[in-house]
Protein backbone atom coordinates (compact mmCIF):
# COMPACT_ATOMS: atom_id res chain seq x y z
CA UNK A 1 0.00 0.00 0.00
CA UNK A 2 1.41 3.37 -1.39
CA UNK A 3 2.44 5.67 1.72
CA UNK A 4 0.29 8.90 2.29
CA UNK A 5 1.95 11.96 0.63
CA UNK A 6 2.98 14.25 3.74
CA UNK A 7 0.94 17.84 3.30
CA UNK A 8 2.14 20.80 4.69
CA UNK A 9 0.12 22.59 7.69
CA UNK A 10 1.21 26.65 7.92
CA UNK A 11 1.11 28.53 11.42
CA UNK A 12 1.87 32.17 11.09
CA UNK A 13 2.69 34.55 14.25
CA UNK A 14 0.22 37.30 12.50
CA UNK A 15 1.37 39.70 15.00
CA UNK A 16 4.97 38.67 15.37
CA UNK A 17 5.29 39.78 11.68
CA UNK A 18 3.53 42.73 11.88
CA UNK A 19 5.14 44.06 14.24
CA UNK A 20 8.66 43.04 12.10
CA UNK A 21 7.15 44.79 9.09
CA UNK A 22 5.88 47.72 11.25
CA UNK A 23 9.59 48.24 12.36
CA UNK A 24 11.23 47.25 9.38
CA UNK A 25 9.73 49.31 6.81
CA UNK A 26 9.81 52.94 6.02
CA UNK A 27 6.36 54.85 7.06
CA UNK A 28 4.05 54.93 3.50
CA UNK A 29 0.21 55.17 3.27
CA UNK A 30 -2.58 54.34 0.95
CA UNK A 31 -3.80 57.07 -1.33
CA UNK A 32 -6.57 58.20 1.92
CA UNK A 33 -3.33 58.50 4.21
CA UNK A 34 -4.01 55.21 6.03
CA UNK A 35 -0.73 53.75 7.32
CA UNK A 36 0.36 50.70 5.74
CA UNK A 37 3.90 49.70 5.69
CA UNK A 38 2.86 46.69 8.32
CA UNK A 39 0.17 46.04 6.60
CA UNK A 40 2.30 45.51 3.22
CA UNK A 41 5.11 43.73 5.03
CA UNK A 42 2.73 41.18 6.41
CA UNK A 43 0.50 40.51 3.03
CA UNK A 44 4.26 40.04 1.75
CA UNK A 45 5.39 37.44 4.33
CA UNK A 46 2.27 36.17 3.82
CA UNK A 47 2.48 35.24 0.54
CA UNK A 48 6.05 34.54 0.56
CA UNK A 49 5.65 31.87 3.27
CA UNK A 50 2.31 30.20 0.73
CA UNK A 51 4.83 30.31 -2.04
CA UNK A 52 7.50 28.72 -0.10
CA UNK A 53 5.85 26.01 1.44
CA UNK A 54 2.62 25.34 -0.20
CA UNK A 55 0.12 24.81 2.91
CA UNK A 56 -2.69 22.67 2.84
CA UNK A 57 -3.83 23.91 5.96
CA UNK A 58 -3.15 27.12 6.95
CA UNK A 59 -3.73 30.00 9.89
CA UNK A 60 -2.96 33.03 10.88
CA UNK A 61 -2.81 32.96 15.05
CA UNK A 62 -3.33 36.90 16.73
CA UNK A 63 -2.63 38.54 19.87
CA UNK A 64 -5.62 40.22 21.41
CA UNK A 65 -5.68 43.98 23.34
CA UNK A 66 -6.69 42.74 26.31
CA UNK A 67 -4.31 41.13 29.05
CA UNK A 68 -3.65 37.06 29.30
CA UNK A 69 -3.23 34.96 32.01
CA UNK A 70 0.30 35.25 32.28
CA UNK A 71 -0.25 39.04 33.55
CA UNK A 72 -2.29 37.32 36.56
CA UNK A 73 0.60 35.14 37.55
CA UNK A 74 3.10 38.07 37.46
CA UNK A 75 1.77 41.65 36.79
CA UNK A 76 5.13 43.06 35.87
CA UNK A 77 5.12 40.47 32.89
CA UNK A 78 6.03 42.16 29.77
CA UNK A 79 6.04 45.45 31.26
CA UNK A 80 9.04 47.21 29.94
CA UNK A 81 7.53 47.12 26.32
CA UNK A 82 6.42 50.44 25.18
CA UNK A 83 2.96 51.14 24.07
CA UNK A 84 2.47 50.27 20.20
CA UNK A 85 2.79 53.51 18.17
CA UNK A 86 -0.94 54.36 16.74
CA UNK A 87 -0.08 54.02 13.28
CA UNK A 88 0.77 50.43 14.48
CA UNK A 89 -2.04 49.55 16.17
CA UNK A 90 -4.23 51.29 12.86
CA UNK A 91 -2.88 48.70 11.05
CA UNK A 92 -4.14 45.26 12.61
CA UNK A 93 -7.66 45.53 12.04
CA UNK A 94 -6.45 46.12 8.19
CA UNK A 95 -4.38 42.94 8.63
CA UNK A 96 -8.01 40.93 9.50
CA UNK A 97 -9.86 42.69 6.94
CA UNK A 98 -7.17 41.10 4.68
CA UNK A 99 -7.97 37.31 6.47
CA UNK A 100 -11.09 37.81 5.86
CA UNK A 101 -11.27 38.70 2.09
CA UNK A 102 -8.82 35.70 1.92
CA UNK A 103 -11.21 33.47 3.19
CA UNK A 104 -8.31 32.45 5.14
CA UNK A 105 -8.71 31.72 9.33
CA UNK A 106 -7.14 34.15 11.41
CA UNK A 107 -7.76 32.98 15.28
CA UNK A 108 -6.90 34.60 18.62
CA UNK A 109 -8.43 34.41 21.89
CA UNK A 110 -8.67 36.81 24.73
CA UNK A 111 -6.67 35.94 27.59
CA UNK A 112 -3.73 33.79 25.87
CA UNK A 113 -1.17 34.95 23.79
CA UNK A 114 -0.87 34.27 19.80
CA UNK A 115 1.95 31.26 20.84
CA UNK A 116 -1.02 29.47 22.27
CA UNK A 117 -2.95 29.57 19.92
CA UNK A 118 -0.41 28.34 17.57
CA UNK A 119 0.35 25.57 20.99
CA UNK A 120 -3.41 24.21 20.40
CA UNK A 121 -3.80 24.17 16.69
CA UNK A 122 -0.32 22.05 16.32
CA UNK A 123 -1.16 19.80 18.97
CA UNK A 124 -4.71 19.75 17.25
CA UNK A 125 -2.91 19.05 13.58
CA UNK A 126 -0.54 16.10 15.69
CA UNK A 127 -3.08 14.36 16.74
CA UNK A 128 -6.18 14.87 13.85
CA UNK A 129 -3.68 14.09 10.91
CA UNK A 130 -0.81 11.91 10.72
CA UNK A 131 -0.01 12.89 7.35
CA UNK A 132 1.29 16.68 8.18
CA UNK A 133 4.26 18.88 8.78
CA UNK A 134 3.80 21.94 10.75
CA UNK A 135 5.44 24.84 9.85
CA UNK A 136 5.21 27.91 12.64
CA UNK A 137 6.57 31.08 11.57
CA UNK A 138 7.37 33.78 14.17
CA UNK A 139 9.80 35.51 15.20
CA UNK A 140 9.34 34.23 18.99
CA UNK A 141 11.88 31.91 20.76
CA UNK A 142 9.00 30.69 22.82
CA UNK A 143 7.77 28.46 20.13
CA UNK A 144 11.02 26.31 19.77
CA UNK A 145 9.27 23.90 22.59
CA UNK A 146 7.19 23.27 20.01
CA UNK A 147 9.40 21.87 17.83
CA UNK A 148 9.62 17.80 17.05
CA UNK A 149 9.55 15.45 14.07
CA UNK A 150 6.38 16.99 13.14
CA UNK A 151 7.42 20.23 13.75
CA UNK A 152 9.25 22.69 12.33
CA UNK A 153 9.53 26.86 13.62
CA UNK A 154 10.31 28.87 10.52
CA UNK A 155 12.40 32.27 12.07
CA UNK A 156 12.51 35.01 9.86
CA UNK A 157 15.91 37.03 9.47
CA UNK A 158 15.91 39.39 6.45
CA UNK A 159 13.71 40.18 3.39
CA UNK A 160 10.86 36.69 2.33
CA UNK A 161 12.56 33.69 1.88
CA UNK A 162 15.76 34.40 4.27
CA UNK A 163 14.49 32.46 7.14
CA UNK A 164 16.29 29.77 10.06
CA UNK A 165 14.25 26.16 9.99
CA UNK A 166 14.41 25.41 13.17
CA UNK A 167 14.36 21.28 13.58
CA UNK A 168 15.51 19.34 16.69
CA UNK A 169 19.09 19.30 15.42
CA UNK A 170 18.89 23.71 14.78
CA UNK A 171 17.75 23.76 18.46
CA UNK A 172 20.37 21.71 19.79
CA UNK A 173 22.63 23.77 17.77
CA UNK A 174 21.43 27.38 19.11
CA UNK A 175 20.85 26.56 22.70
CA UNK A 176 22.68 23.33 23.39
CA UNK A 177 19.33 21.52 24.76
CA UNK A 178 16.57 19.54 23.14
CA UNK A 179 13.31 21.37 22.12
CA UNK A 180 11.44 19.53 25.20
CA UNK A 181 13.85 21.22 27.83
CA UNK A 182 13.15 24.59 26.10
CA UNK A 183 10.73 25.61 29.04
CA UNK A 184 12.94 24.02 31.65
CA UNK A 185 15.61 26.49 29.76
CA UNK A 186 13.67 29.28 30.73
CA UNK A 187 12.53 28.20 33.85
CA UNK A 188 16.34 28.67 35.26
CA UNK A 189 17.74 31.92 32.63
CA UNK A 190 14.38 33.63 32.54
CA UNK A 191 13.71 35.85 29.48
CA UNK A 192 14.40 39.69 29.22
CA UNK A 193 12.47 40.22 26.76
CA UNK A 194 9.12 39.26 28.89
CA UNK A 195 10.36 40.95 31.52
CA UNK A 196 10.66 37.67 34.00
CA UNK A 197 13.67 36.34 35.87
CA UNK A 198 14.12 32.42 36.76
CA UNK A 199 17.06 31.68 38.71
CA UNK A 200 19.32 35.02 39.39
CA UNK A 201 22.61 34.09 38.59
CA UNK A 202 22.39 31.29 36.13
CA UNK A 203 22.48 32.68 32.77
CA UNK A 204 21.54 30.86 29.62
CA UNK A 205 25.18 28.65 29.26
CA UNK A 206 24.71 27.49 33.10
CA UNK A 207 21.04 26.52 32.06
CA UNK A 208 21.98 24.62 29.40
CA UNK A 209 24.78 22.43 31.23
CA UNK A 210 22.84 21.49 34.13
CA UNK A 211 19.45 20.60 31.92
CA UNK A 212 22.40 18.42 30.07
CA UNK A 213 23.59 16.73 32.79
CA UNK A 214 20.08 16.46 34.97
CA UNK A 215 17.12 16.58 31.89
CA UNK A 216 15.07 18.75 34.05
CA UNK A 217 14.76 21.43 36.32
CA UNK A 218 12.76 18.89 39.03
CA UNK A 219 15.81 16.33 38.81
CA UNK A 220 17.96 19.54 38.84
CA UNK A 221 16.56 19.86 42.50
CA UNK A 222 16.97 16.28 43.42
CA UNK A 223 20.66 16.59 43.02
CA UNK A 224 21.73 19.85 44.55
CA UNK A 225 24.54 17.73 46.38
CA UNK A 226 26.44 17.03 43.29
CA UNK A 227 26.20 20.33 42.12
CA UNK A 228 28.77 23.30 43.26
CA UNK A 229 27.70 25.46 46.38
CA UNK A 230 27.30 29.19 44.45
CA UNK A 231 24.66 27.48 42.22
CA UNK A 232 23.08 25.78 44.72
CA UNK A 233 22.57 28.64 46.86
CA UNK A 234 21.37 30.24 43.81
CA UNK A 235 18.81 27.50 43.17
CA UNK A 236 16.94 27.65 46.93
CA UNK A 237 17.45 30.97 46.57
CA UNK A 238 15.00 31.82 43.85
CA UNK A 239 12.92 28.92 43.55
CA UNK A 240 9.83 30.34 43.62
CA UNK A 241 10.95 32.34 41.08
CA UNK A 242 11.72 29.28 38.85
CA UNK A 243 8.51 27.92 39.37
CA UNK A 244 6.81 31.20 38.41
CA UNK A 245 8.95 31.38 35.64
CA UNK A 246 7.73 27.93 34.24
CA UNK A 247 3.99 28.75 34.79
CA UNK A 248 5.12 31.86 32.26
CA UNK A 249 7.04 29.96 29.85
CA UNK A 250 4.90 27.25 29.19
CA UNK A 251 2.64 27.41 26.52
CA UNK A 252 -1.10 26.02 26.33
CA UNK A 253 -2.57 23.92 24.19
CA UNK A 254 -5.55 23.44 25.37
CA UNK A 255 -6.97 26.75 24.37
CA UNK A 256 -10.85 26.65 23.72
CA UNK A 257 -10.86 27.94 20.35
CA UNK A 258 -13.95 26.76 18.29
CA UNK A 259 -11.87 26.13 14.66
CA UNK A 260 -11.68 22.30 13.62
CA UNK A 261 -9.35 20.77 10.81
CA UNK A 262 -11.77 22.01 8.12
CA UNK A 263 -11.70 25.15 9.29
CA UNK A 264 -7.43 25.21 8.61
CA UNK A 265 -8.19 23.56 4.99
CA UNK A 266 -6.52 25.64 2.02
CA UNK A 267 -7.56 25.30 -1.46
CA UNK A 268 -5.75 28.85 -2.88
CA UNK A 269 -6.42 32.68 -3.02
CA UNK A 270 -9.65 33.54 -3.57
CA UNK A 271 -7.86 36.30 -5.88
CA UNK A 272 -11.03 37.89 -6.98
CA UNK A 273 -11.77 39.30 -3.85
CA UNK A 274 -8.48 39.78 -2.78
CA UNK A 275 -7.38 42.28 -5.77
CA UNK A 276 -10.30 45.11 -4.51
CA UNK A 277 -8.68 45.23 -0.88
CA UNK A 278 -5.41 45.85 -2.66
CA UNK A 279 -6.43 48.62 -4.65
CA UNK A 280 -8.56 50.18 -1.75
CA UNK A 281 -5.36 50.24 0.16
CA UNK A 282 -3.23 51.44 -2.64
CA UNK A 283 -0.76 48.27 -2.47
CA UNK A 284 0.22 48.17 -6.22
CA UNK A 285 3.17 46.13 -6.00
CA UNK A 286 1.18 43.33 -4.57
CA UNK A 287 -1.67 43.57 -6.94
CA UNK A 288 0.52 43.64 -10.18
CA UNK A 289 2.08 39.97 -9.03
CA UNK A 290 -1.26 38.52 -8.25
CA UNK A 291 -2.29 39.82 -11.45
CA UNK A 292 0.50 38.74 -13.58
CA UNK A 293 0.14 35.26 -11.86
CA UNK A 294 -3.71 35.02 -12.17
CA UNK A 295 -3.42 35.85 -15.90
CA UNK A 296 -0.29 33.52 -16.26
CA UNK A 297 -3.64 30.73 -14.87
CA UNK A 298 -6.14 31.89 -16.87
CA UNK A 299 -4.10 31.63 -20.13
CA UNK A 300 -3.56 27.69 -19.32
CA UNK A 301 0.02 28.02 -17.61
CA UNK A 302 0.98 25.06 -15.69
CA UNK A 303 0.47 26.09 -11.64
CA UNK A 304 -2.64 25.15 -9.76
CA UNK A 305 -5.14 27.84 -8.07
CA UNK A 306 -3.26 27.29 -4.92
CA UNK A 307 0.44 27.11 -6.62
CA UNK A 308 0.37 30.86 -7.29
CA UNK A 309 3.85 31.85 -7.34
CA UNK A 310 5.06 35.21 -6.07
CA UNK A 311 8.54 35.62 -5.44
Amino acid sequence: MEKNQIKNALLIDGSAIVHRAYHALPSFTSSDGTPTNALYGFITMFLGMIDMFRPSYLAVCLDTPKPTFRKKILSTYQAQRPKAPDNLSRQFPLVIEFLKVSHIAGIAKEGFEADDVMATLADLIQRELSDAHIYIVTGDKDILQLVNDRVTVVMPRSGIRNVDLMDNTAVYKKLGIQPSQVVDYKTLAGDPSDNYSGVTGIGPKKASTLLSRYGTVENIYKHLDEIEVKTTLALKTYEKNALIAKKLAQLRKNVAIDTSIQDLVYTGLHTDQILPFLHKYTLKSIEKRIMAEKSEVNAGGKKQKNQLSFF
